[in-house]
Protein backbone atom coordinates (compact mmCIF):
# COMPACT_ATOMS: atom_id res chain seq x y z
CA UNK A 1 0.00 0.00 0.00
CA UNK A 2 1.24 3.68 -0.62
CA UNK A 3 1.83 5.25 2.11
CA UNK A 4 2.55 8.95 0.59
CA UNK A 5 -0.61 9.35 -2.01
CA UNK A 6 -0.54 12.99 -1.43
CA UNK A 7 3.45 13.02 -2.20
CA UNK A 8 3.10 12.10 -5.47
CA UNK A 9 0.36 14.28 -6.31
CA UNK A 10 1.81 17.42 -5.18
CA UNK A 11 5.02 16.68 -7.15
CA UNK A 12 5.89 19.07 -10.03
CA UNK A 13 6.26 17.14 -13.25
CA UNK A 14 9.96 17.26 -14.10
CA UNK A 15 9.64 19.14 -17.02
CA UNK A 16 7.56 22.08 -14.99
CA UNK A 17 10.45 22.02 -12.42
CA UNK A 18 13.09 22.60 -15.25
CA UNK A 19 11.45 25.07 -16.88
CA UNK A 20 10.96 27.04 -13.49
CA UNK A 21 14.14 26.69 -12.17
CA UNK A 22 15.75 27.71 -16.00
CA UNK A 23 13.35 31.00 -14.62
CA UNK A 24 14.74 31.63 -11.31
CA UNK A 25 18.08 31.79 -13.02
CA UNK A 26 17.35 34.17 -15.69
CA UNK A 27 15.53 36.41 -13.13
CA UNK A 28 18.29 36.37 -10.61
CA UNK A 29 20.88 36.87 -13.60
CA UNK A 30 19.13 40.13 -14.16
CA UNK A 31 17.98 41.05 -10.63
CA UNK A 32 21.53 40.91 -9.40
CA UNK A 33 23.11 42.90 -10.86
CA UNK A 34 20.82 45.76 -10.46
CA UNK A 35 20.17 44.99 -7.21
CA UNK A 36 24.28 45.37 -6.41
CA UNK A 37 24.38 48.51 -8.21
CA UNK A 38 21.68 50.11 -6.04
CA UNK A 39 23.65 48.97 -3.46
CA UNK A 40 26.28 50.92 -4.11
CA UNK A 41 24.26 53.72 -4.15
CA UNK A 42 22.61 53.66 -1.52
CA UNK A 43 25.19 52.30 1.44
CA UNK A 44 27.45 54.49 2.98
CA UNK A 45 30.51 53.07 1.20
CA UNK A 46 29.31 54.60 -2.01
CA UNK A 47 32.06 56.86 -2.53
CA UNK A 48 34.44 53.81 -2.59
CA UNK A 49 32.34 51.28 -4.60
CA UNK A 50 29.62 53.08 -6.44
CA UNK A 51 29.53 56.50 -8.52
CA UNK A 52 32.75 57.33 -10.39
CA UNK A 53 36.12 55.38 -11.10
CA UNK A 54 38.99 56.81 -9.78
CA UNK A 55 41.41 58.52 -11.76
CA UNK A 56 44.38 56.28 -12.96
CA UNK A 57 47.58 57.55 -12.13
CA UNK A 58 49.74 58.27 -15.54
CA UNK A 59 52.58 55.57 -15.65
CA UNK A 60 56.08 56.47 -16.96
CA UNK A 61 56.89 55.80 -20.60
CA UNK A 62 60.10 54.00 -19.18
CA UNK A 63 61.45 52.26 -16.16
CA UNK A 64 63.50 55.12 -14.33
CA UNK A 65 66.31 54.33 -11.76
CA UNK A 66 66.61 56.56 -8.43
CA UNK A 67 69.67 56.50 -5.81
CA UNK A 68 68.16 58.16 -2.21
CA UNK A 69 70.14 58.08 0.82
CA UNK A 70 68.65 56.17 3.03
CA UNK A 71 66.14 57.63 5.38
CA UNK A 72 64.66 56.59 8.84
CA UNK A 73 61.16 57.67 9.06
CA UNK A 74 59.18 57.70 12.30
CA UNK A 75 55.74 55.08 11.95
CA UNK A 76 52.52 57.17 10.71
CA UNK A 77 49.98 56.58 12.75
CA UNK A 78 46.14 55.91 10.86
CA UNK A 79 43.68 59.47 11.57
CA UNK A 80 39.87 59.37 11.58
CA UNK A 81 39.28 59.74 8.33
CA UNK A 82 41.21 56.13 7.72
CA UNK A 83 39.49 54.24 10.25
CA UNK A 84 36.20 55.75 8.85
CA UNK A 85 36.99 54.56 5.71
CA UNK A 86 38.05 51.19 6.76
CA UNK A 87 34.36 50.52 8.91
CA UNK A 88 32.58 51.78 5.98
CA UNK A 89 34.58 48.99 3.46
CA UNK A 90 33.95 46.77 6.07
CA UNK A 91 30.61 47.45 6.74
CA UNK A 92 29.54 46.98 2.39
CA UNK A 93 31.01 43.96 2.19
CA UNK A 94 29.85 42.78 5.11
CA UNK A 95 26.03 43.38 3.31
CA UNK A 96 27.52 42.28 -0.08
CA UNK A 97 28.08 38.90 1.78
CA UNK A 98 24.94 38.35 2.38
CA UNK A 99 23.08 39.57 -0.10
CA UNK A 100 23.16 36.64 -3.28
CA UNK A 101 21.82 34.36 -0.06
CA UNK A 102 18.67 36.80 0.35
CA UNK A 103 18.00 37.29 -3.02
CA UNK A 104 18.27 33.76 -3.89
CA UNK A 105 15.67 33.19 -1.05
CA UNK A 106 13.03 35.70 -2.57
CA UNK A 107 13.22 34.41 -6.40
CA UNK A 108 10.83 31.61 -6.54
CA UNK A 109 7.62 33.59 -4.40
CA UNK A 110 8.80 36.07 -6.78
CA UNK A 111 7.85 34.22 -9.80
CA UNK A 112 4.68 32.65 -8.61
CA UNK A 113 3.49 36.89 -8.24
CA UNK A 114 4.61 37.50 -11.24
CA UNK A 115 2.61 33.95 -13.14
CA UNK A 116 -0.10 35.48 -11.09
CA UNK A 117 0.05 39.03 -12.67
CA UNK A 118 -0.26 37.96 -16.28
CA UNK A 119 1.91 38.91 -19.35
CA UNK A 120 3.14 42.12 -20.04
CA UNK A 121 2.13 44.60 -22.82
CA UNK A 122 4.76 45.22 -26.06
CA UNK A 123 4.96 48.18 -25.14
CA UNK A 124 5.75 49.86 -21.55
CA UNK A 125 3.41 53.10 -22.19
CA UNK A 126 1.50 54.80 -18.87
CA UNK A 127 -1.14 52.47 -18.71
CA UNK A 128 1.14 49.48 -18.15
CA UNK A 129 2.89 51.61 -15.93
CA UNK A 130 0.07 52.66 -14.04
CA UNK A 131 -1.09 48.61 -13.85
CA UNK A 132 2.97 48.19 -12.63
CA UNK A 133 1.86 50.59 -9.96
CA UNK A 134 -1.18 48.58 -8.83
CA UNK A 135 0.95 45.42 -8.80
CA UNK A 136 3.60 46.46 -6.69
CA UNK A 137 2.25 46.31 -3.37
CA UNK A 138 1.39 42.53 -3.67
CA UNK A 139 5.42 42.30 -4.38
CA UNK A 140 6.48 44.18 -1.53
CA UNK A 141 4.53 42.31 0.47
CA UNK A 142 5.48 38.85 -0.41
CA UNK A 143 9.19 39.77 -0.89
CA UNK A 144 9.75 42.25 2.26
CA UNK A 145 8.68 39.18 5.25
CA UNK A 146 10.82 37.00 3.51
CA UNK A 147 14.09 38.86 3.34
CA UNK A 148 13.00 39.45 7.29
CA UNK A 149 13.03 35.89 7.58
CA UNK A 150 16.16 34.76 6.31
CA UNK A 151 18.65 37.45 7.29
CA UNK A 152 18.93 36.79 11.28
CA UNK A 153 19.78 32.75 10.08
CA UNK A 154 22.36 33.80 7.31
CA UNK A 155 24.53 36.58 9.87
CA UNK A 156 24.28 33.93 12.58
CA UNK A 157 26.05 31.41 10.19
CA UNK A 158 28.31 34.00 8.58
CA UNK A 159 29.65 34.59 12.33
CA UNK A 160 29.96 31.01 13.48
CA UNK A 161 27.55 32.14 17.11
CA UNK A 162 25.92 29.15 18.59
CA UNK A 163 22.27 28.47 18.83
CA UNK A 164 21.79 29.37 22.46
CA UNK A 165 22.85 33.38 21.22
CA UNK A 166 19.97 33.64 18.26
CA UNK A 167 19.93 37.22 16.50
CA UNK A 168 16.74 39.02 16.80
CA UNK A 169 14.99 40.54 14.02
CA UNK A 170 14.06 43.41 16.61
CA UNK A 171 17.94 44.52 16.48
CA UNK A 172 18.19 48.02 16.02
CA UNK A 173 21.87 47.34 14.47
CA UNK A 174 20.41 44.21 12.19
CA UNK A 175 18.08 46.72 10.41
CA UNK A 176 20.22 49.89 9.81
CA UNK A 177 23.23 47.65 8.62
CA UNK A 178 21.28 44.77 7.15
CA UNK A 179 17.79 44.71 5.93
CA UNK A 180 17.46 48.46 5.36
CA UNK A 181 19.95 48.63 2.85
CA UNK A 182 18.95 45.47 1.56
CA UNK A 183 15.15 46.32 0.72
CA UNK A 184 16.58 49.30 -0.26
CA UNK A 185 18.42 48.16 -3.18
CA UNK A 186 16.29 45.20 -3.73
CA UNK A 187 12.81 46.85 -3.91
CA UNK A 188 13.75 49.16 -6.70
CA UNK A 189 15.03 46.74 -8.68
CA UNK A 190 12.49 44.22 -8.63
CA UNK A 191 10.13 47.24 -9.55
CA UNK A 192 12.35 48.68 -12.18
CA UNK A 193 13.04 45.29 -14.21
CA UNK A 194 9.58 43.93 -13.74
CA UNK A 195 9.03 44.08 -17.80
CA UNK A 196 11.91 42.28 -18.35
CA UNK A 197 10.92 39.71 -15.25
CA UNK A 198 7.30 39.07 -16.91
CA UNK A 199 8.88 38.46 -19.98
CA UNK A 200 11.14 35.61 -18.80
CA UNK A 201 8.36 34.32 -16.56
CA UNK A 202 5.36 34.86 -19.44
CA UNK A 203 7.74 34.96 -22.65
CA UNK A 204 8.52 38.08 -24.19
CA UNK A 205 5.98 39.28 -25.97
CA UNK A 206 7.72 42.63 -27.04
CA UNK A 207 9.42 43.30 -30.63
CA UNK A 208 12.72 41.91 -30.94
CA UNK A 209 15.80 43.82 -30.14
CA UNK A 210 17.71 45.30 -33.42
CA UNK A 211 21.40 46.06 -32.39
CA UNK A 212 24.02 48.39 -34.43
CA UNK A 213 27.88 48.67 -34.55
CA UNK A 214 29.50 50.80 -32.06
CA UNK A 215 30.75 53.89 -33.97
CA UNK A 216 34.25 53.33 -34.04
CA UNK A 217 34.71 50.24 -32.69
CA UNK A 218 33.17 47.00 -34.92
CA UNK A 219 33.00 44.61 -32.67
CA UNK A 220 30.85 46.16 -29.94
CA UNK A 221 26.85 45.90 -30.57
CA UNK A 222 24.80 48.32 -29.27
CA UNK A 223 20.70 48.25 -28.79
CA UNK A 224 19.10 50.04 -31.66
CA UNK A 225 15.96 52.79 -30.66
CA UNK A 226 13.92 54.55 -32.69
CA UNK A 227 12.44 58.27 -32.50
CA UNK A 228 9.09 57.01 -31.16
CA UNK A 229 10.78 55.16 -28.60
CA UNK A 230 12.10 58.50 -27.11
CA UNK A 231 8.99 60.74 -28.06
CA UNK A 232 6.28 57.95 -26.60
CA UNK A 233 9.02 57.86 -23.91
CA UNK A 234 8.78 54.05 -23.25
CA UNK A 235 10.80 52.30 -20.81
CA UNK A 236 13.93 50.50 -22.89
CA UNK A 237 15.39 47.39 -22.36
CA UNK A 238 18.05 48.44 -19.81
CA UNK A 239 14.97 50.03 -17.66
CA UNK A 240 15.58 53.29 -18.87
CA UNK A 241 12.86 56.11 -19.83
CA UNK A 242 14.33 59.36 -21.47
CA UNK A 243 12.03 62.05 -23.16
CA UNK A 244 13.30 63.52 -26.60
CA UNK A 245 11.68 67.20 -27.04
CA UNK A 246 12.70 69.17 -29.96
CA UNK A 247 13.28 73.36 -30.34
CA UNK A 248 14.41 75.33 -33.04
CA UNK A 249 17.64 76.24 -33.72
CA UNK A 250 20.19 78.24 -36.38
CA UNK A 251 19.33 77.07 -39.59
CA UNK A 252 22.50 74.71 -40.05
CA UNK A 253 23.32 74.11 -37.15
CA UNK A 254 22.45 71.41 -34.76
CA UNK A 255 22.36 71.60 -30.95
CA UNK A 256 22.53 68.90 -28.23
CA UNK A 257 21.13 68.99 -24.54
CA UNK A 258 21.13 66.08 -21.72
CA UNK A 259 19.02 66.98 -18.49
CA UNK A 260 18.46 64.54 -15.80
CA UNK A 261 15.65 63.92 -13.10
CA UNK A 262 16.09 65.60 -10.15
CA UNK A 263 16.97 61.79 -8.02
CA UNK A 264 19.55 61.18 -10.56
CA UNK A 265 22.82 61.22 -9.44
CA UNK A 266 24.68 58.23 -11.85
CA UNK A 267 26.76 59.83 -14.73
CA UNK A 268 25.11 59.72 -18.13
CA UNK A 269 26.34 60.72 -21.55
CA UNK A 270 25.15 61.51 -25.13
CA UNK A 271 27.61 60.86 -28.06
CA UNK A 272 27.48 62.31 -31.74
CA UNK A 273 29.04 61.01 -34.36
CA UNK A 274 29.45 61.56 -38.84
CA UNK A 275 29.34 58.87 -41.07
CA UNK A 276 33.22 58.50 -40.78
CA UNK A 277 32.81 57.44 -37.08
CA UNK A 278 34.57 60.79 -35.90
CA UNK A 279 33.08 62.45 -32.68
CA UNK A 280 31.26 65.59 -33.49
CA UNK A 281 30.62 66.71 -29.70
CA UNK A 282 29.90 64.35 -26.61
CA UNK A 283 27.62 65.95 -23.67
CA UNK A 284 27.76 64.89 -20.38
CA UNK A 285 25.82 65.05 -16.87
CA UNK A 286 29.28 65.69 -15.09
CA UNK A 287 30.56 68.15 -17.61
CA UNK A 288 29.13 70.14 -20.63
CA UNK A 289 25.90 69.22 -20.57
CA UNK A 290 25.09 71.51 -24.63
CA UNK A 291 26.92 71.16 -27.35
CA UNK A 292 26.41 72.49 -31.66
CA UNK A 293 28.03 71.41 -34.20
CA UNK A 294 27.27 72.34 -38.36
CA UNK A 295 24.43 69.98 -39.32
CA UNK A 296 25.90 69.03 -42.68
CA UNK A 297 28.43 67.58 -40.86
CA UNK A 298 25.77 64.80 -40.25
CA UNK A 299 24.44 65.23 -43.37
CA UNK A 300 25.84 61.67 -45.01
CA UNK A 301 24.79 59.81 -41.95
CA UNK A 302 25.86 59.59 -38.08
CA UNK A 303 24.92 58.54 -35.00
CA UNK A 304 23.53 59.26 -31.76
CA UNK A 305 25.08 57.41 -29.23
CA UNK A 306 23.34 57.17 -25.17
CA UNK A 307 26.29 56.36 -22.54
CA UNK A 308 25.70 55.80 -19.01
CA UNK A 309 27.52 54.36 -15.38
CA UNK A 310 27.11 50.50 -14.96
CA UNK A 311 28.80 48.49 -12.29
CA UNK A 312 31.07 49.57 -9.99
CA UNK A 313 30.74 53.21 -12.38
CA UNK A 314 32.19 52.12 -15.13
CA UNK A 315 30.96 54.73 -18.14
CA UNK A 316 28.78 52.09 -21.07
CA UNK A 317 27.62 52.96 -24.14
CA UNK A 318 24.10 51.42 -24.45
CA UNK A 319 21.67 52.59 -27.12
CA UNK A 320 22.57 54.34 -30.83
CA UNK A 321 20.22 56.07 -33.44
CA UNK A 322 20.50 57.27 -36.37
CA UNK A 323 21.03 60.69 -36.64
CA UNK A 324 19.43 61.14 -39.94
CA UNK A 325 16.03 59.76 -38.29
CA UNK A 326 15.76 62.87 -36.35
CA UNK A 327 16.06 65.50 -39.41
CA UNK A 328 19.01 67.92 -37.24
CA UNK A 329 19.40 70.50 -39.51
CA UNK A 330 17.96 73.73 -37.64
CA UNK A 331 17.14 71.73 -34.25
CA UNK A 332 17.76 71.46 -30.80
CA UNK A 333 17.61 67.87 -29.39
CA UNK A 334 17.39 67.80 -25.37
CA UNK A 335 17.25 64.39 -24.30
CA UNK A 336 15.59 63.95 -21.05
CA UNK A 337 16.68 61.01 -19.00
CA UNK A 338 13.90 60.40 -16.88
CA UNK A 339 14.84 57.10 -15.14
CA UNK A 340 17.23 54.32 -15.06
Amino acid sequence: MDECPKRRENMMPSYIAEEQRGAETRILNVLFPTILQGLQLTHQAADQFGARPQQAHMLPMRPRMEHRPVEYQQHQYAGPETYARLAADRSFMDVAAVLMPVVQAIIPPLVEQLLSFGPAKADTDQNEEDRFLQFVPHLLGTVTPIMMQVLPGLLQAMHGMRAEHPVRVTDRELNQRYFGPIAQATLPAIVSQLPELLAIVHGDQRSPLRYERMPGRGPMQLMRITRNDLASAHRLRDGDVLHLTETPAQPGTTEIRITTAPHSIWWKGIQVTDETDRQLCFVETDGDRYAVFESRAVQAGGSIVLWKARMFGEHAPMYVIPVGDLSPDGKCFNFHWAAD
